[in-house]
């Protein structure tokens, strides 16, 4: 399974193509939570479907504080700003800016484990796939087409497609801290 263009908090996926999105953020600064210390250090392992390390050496991610804003910075690479939205259950809500689409908002969920992070990022049609094998489809959560994205207009279908997704597949990215 691929992940999104998330960068955003932890991993370099947000490139992908079929993400989870909205036309405008569905949560902003008041609503943000800031659990991870300005310069942390990380390093992102990819894993694979079975949420095992895949072999590939890991790419090391600096997290930054510009005013609201964290910034999500891998290897040298161009910075990219982001929230975290506690959900509970050491569950957060990442979304990235997506610099190449202005306005628009990219989604992942980020899962606390001791100093590291787990991020789920599913693929839009991955997703729906895998929530119709457990009964579920696009519309029991609002989700509407846009391109290859799932489009959200509501942080609570977000939030809800982000749980189940969490709960059906496994992570494709664990963040080390250095």
């Amino acid at each position: 399974m691929h992940g999104c263009r998330s960068a955003a908090i932890m991993a370099a996926c947000l490139l992908l193509s079929a993400c989870f999105v909205s036309k405008t953020p569905l949560f902003g600064p008041a609503e943000a939570d800031y659990p991870v210390p300005e310069g942390t250090r990380f390093a992102a392992y990819k894993l694979d479907d079975n949420g095992s390390r895949a072999s590939a050496p890991p790419r090391h991610l600096t997290v930054t504080r510009k005013g609201a804003d964290y910034l999500y910075t891998f290897d040298g690479e161009e910075p990219v700003a982001g929230l975290l939205d506690d959900i509970g259950g050491g569950d957060y809500i990442a979304l990235i800016r997506d610099s190449e689409k202005p306005g628009k908002a990219v989604y992942g969920l980020l899962r606390q484990r001791g100093e590291g992070w787990l991020r789920f990022a599913p693929e839009c049609s991955d997703f729906i796939r895998i929530a119709e094998r457990h009964g579920e489809s696009a519309a029991t959560f609002n989700i509407t087409r846009s391109g290859n994205d799932c489009a959200f207009s509501s942080y609570d279908d977000l939030k809800r497609a982000l749980a189940a997704a969490a709960r059906y597949t496994a992570p494709d990215t664990e963040y080390v801290r250095e």
